[in-house]
């Protein structure tokens, strides 16, 4: 049994947005450090405020475990001289260790005799390790987006430490961070101590802490709820979201918000107070006339405060909700600080609505010239073009006799940015789209060219809406491809965790549109005339461009294809197909690896299968490996075939050729797989193909495929290769690995 550990930050208020990343961080290295440590632990938990961050254990040892460690030094052969006297080796291996050479020991191992060390720690107790080595540790090591530094020294954290209350079972952890020479010093972190503090302005500057339940209820008792959100509707998430819809409710209102939208504002008010007191304001109710979406961002967006609406899904109501961090004698103060603060970004808001309304979308989108997209790729307008035609194409394939609809893409494409150069947007950058597809409605423009002005942005990011119309899908997926284009083109491939450009999102979009909209599309195609007009802005020729553009969105699509959990050999198999092509179109992949799966889905019929196939695959591979071979094995005649075995295959293979190509023929020209064909063609063609398992069975068994005679071998290679043509386009089962055991 261990005693319960108690160990608060205190500082200056944190941002409210570094606070889940924080504790998050607090967390995994409280565990990595207990678990370096050799301390057991139970019960451990992270929570915060916007001055403190905690760490309780319930339950930490007293003592680490004890240690019995082998360490393997040089081969004894290079430790010892001939005369026995030991080497450099044998003295640096002892040094390493802090012992003599005598204390060393000889063991054998498969690589051979050598010296060997058994490190033995009986383990100190934890008190003696926990300030320095472990929660010290924690503080210098705790990373943050930014930091800052105080005082004369160069230590920084997130903000400035004005306290350390660190308590092991009751008492304090003796620790001085001014002794601590080079490290910290000059008392830029306070001592460890027994103290913590209550509300800033409301509760005691300092007080005594003797545990963990007597640190929570002074905390309380001094206006603060330390905790975030324990589960039982106690902590500031549950304060703040009962509250909220209280005051709410006294408004005769509800929450404007979707529930997901009110549980995202309760988490970030939640991180920005101590104690939560809601508050009703108002603001002038001419500022209704403005766009739903302008009010909601100024009040959610910008000051954290909750939209009300009226009840049963209404409309917007001239109130909001404010949550303060202190309550005032007289609460009708604070809300008037809410309110002035909220009317001024109205009116700046309502200034450049009537502003921009005055300025045409065509004239908006003009001055696109003179804004600058890259300094290698031009302005914003010659983005625009370069994806305006491109749209256009990608509207002529997918919908070739539509005239009308080619006609709302191109209009949509055109005016898609122009809100990008109002005055709105450069007050509320986050609505860029949205005040596009609301400046055109107001101008009267096609409805589904107004919403894909907005739509073309979708999705933004995980989890987004997408698309509810083709005209924004269309552009959408024109305007991604050309950044990609561009971007990697000059060479901004993202690396690792880094992609300043969000290129992984931009294809993730393409991908998951045109997934959802069922539009059968090839990337590769649509990458080439994307470079088309960006060629001579790249230092590298059009076959190194395209290839490495080509290798990104093959990547995204295996790595799309994946995130559902299918075995990454099954999505490799299909991406393989069709001589590498497999991935061009990510809607016919993705009806691939859903037949692969159903058939892989039994390992007792598909291991077998798979098995066949991939050698009928490795060997097709071999002989177009051997040159000359491997082009005659191209020629197949009837005329050679000798055994019984070969013209069963034969045989086989005509009969399933003809039933395959019924079935996929009508689905050449297919552009929308809307009814789900392409998984059932795929589903009856991988039966077709698994029928012919006992004549290749057959045929390996009583065909020798590498005959001597050149004919013959040539022949057999070009009948598996028939073989092969049946099955290639759908998966290469030469990718297909061993199912792993559960």
């Amino acid at each position: 049994m261990g005693k319960e550990l108690l160990f608060e930050i205190g500082t200056e208020e944190i941002p409210s947005t570094y606070m889940p990343g924080l504790l998050d961080a607090l967390e995994e290295g409280a565990v990595r450090a207990f678990g370096e440590a050799r301390l057991d632990f139970e019960g451990l938990s992270v929570f915060g405020t916007p001055r403190r961050l905690v760490l309780h254990v319930a339950d930490l040892a007293e003592r680490q475990n004890p240690l019995s460690e082998e360490i393997l030094g040089p081969p004894a052969s290079a430790a010892f001289d001939k005369d026995g006297n030991p080497t450099k080796a044998a003295l640096g291996f002892a040094r390493t260790n802090g012992v003599d050479v005598s204390a060393l020991e000889r063991k054998d191992t498969p690589k051979g005799e050598r010296l060997m060390f058994m490190r033995e720690d009986a383990g100190k107790l934890a008190a003696e390790i926990l300030g320095l080595d472990i929660l010290a540790n924690l503080i210098v090591r705790l990373p943050s987006p930014k930091s800052m530094r105080w005082g004369r020294g160069k230590f920084a954290f997130v903000r400035p430490i004005h306290w350390v209350l660190a308590l092991y079972g009751g008492r304090t952890i003796q620790f001085d961070w001014v002794t601590q020479e080079g490290e910290v010093g000059s008392g830029e972190i306070p001592s460890f101590g027994n103290t913590t503090r209550g509300h800033r302005f409301m509760g005691s500057k300092t007080f005594k802490i003797k545990g963990y339940d007597d640190y929570i209820d002074k905390l309380r008792e001094h206006f603060v709820e330390p905790i975030l959100d324990d589960g039982e509707e106690g902590g500031r998430i549950p304060l703040v979201r009962r509250g909220v819809e209280e005051a709410a409710g006294e408004a005769g209102a509800e929450l404007a918000a979707d529930v997901v939208g009110v549980e995202r504002l309760v988490e970030k008010v939640a991180h920005l107070v101590e104690w939560p007191v809601p508050v009703v304001c108002g603001f002038d109710k001419r500022f209704l006339d403005l766009p739903e979406e302008v009010i909601v961002t100024t009040l959610e967006e910008h000051q954290r405060c909750f939209a009300l609406r009226k009840k049963g899904d209404g409309p917007l109501v001239a109130n909001f909700v404010g949550v303060s961090n202190t309550v005032a004698r007289d609460m009708t103060v604070v809300a008037q600080g809410y309110e002035r603060v909220v009317r001024a970004r109205l009116e700046d808001a309502e200034f450049y609505w009537k502003r921009d309304l005055e300025t045409p979308l065509g004239e908006m989108a003009e001055k696109l010239k003179k804004v600058v997209y890259h300094p290698k790729l031009g302005t914003s307008w010659e983005k625009v073009e370069r994806f305006r035609v491109l749209a256009g194409w990608i509207a002529e394939k997918l919908f070739p006799e539509d005239k009308a609809f080619h006609q709302r893409v191109d209009e949509a494409a055109r005016l898609c940015k122009a809100d990008l150069s109002s005055g709105m947007i450069y007050e509320f950058p986050e609505l860029q789209g949205l005040m596009g597809s609301r400046y055109a409605e107001r101008a009267g423009l096609d409805p589904e060219v107004a919403g894909a002005i907005f739509e073309h942005y979708l999705p933004r990011g995980e989890g987004d809406a997408l698309p509810s119309g083709d005209v924004g899908m269309v552009v959408g997926l024109a305007d991604r491809m050309d950044t990609l284009a561009g971007m990697i083109g000059l060479e901004y491939v993202p690396s690792g965790s880094e992609d300043p450009y969000a290129l992984r999102r931009a294809a993730n979009g393409v991908i998951q549109v045109l997934l959802w909209s069922a539009c059968r599309l090839s990337l590769a195609e649509v990458a080439e005339r994307a470079l088309d007009p960006l060629l001579d802005k790249f230092k590298d020729d059009r076959e190194t461009v395209s290839g490495r553009l080509k290798e990104f969105l093959r990547s995204r699509v295996s790595a799309y294809l994946s995130r559902s959990g299918a075995r990454a050999d099954l999505v490799e198999a299909v991406l393989s197909a069709d001589a590498g092509r497999g991935w061009h179109d990510p809607v016919d992949a993705n009806a691939r690896l859903g037949a692969v799966e159903n058939l892989a889905s039994s390992a007792e019929t598909f291991e077998p299968l798979a098995t066949t196939f991939k050698r009928v695959s490795n060997i097709i591979r071999q002989a177009a490996a051997e040159g000359p071979s491997g082009e005659a094995a191209r020629a197949f005649s009837k005329n050679l075939l000798e055994d019984e075995g070969e013209r069963a295959l034969d045989e086989a293979v005509q009969g399933r050729a003809g039933e395959i190509e019924e079935i996929m023929a009508p689905l050449r020209t297919l552009t929308r797989d809307g009814e789900g064909e392409l998984t059932r063609a795929y589903g009856e063609v991988f039966e077709k193909v698994a029928a012919l398992r006992p004549a290749v069975d057959r045929f390996f068994d009583e065909v020798l495929v590498m005959a001597e005679d050149e004919k013959l071998r040539a022949n057999r290679l070009a009948l598996l290769g028939r073989v092969g043509a049946l099955f290639a386009p759908v998966a290469d089962f030469s990718k297909i690995q061993g199912r792993p055991k559960d």
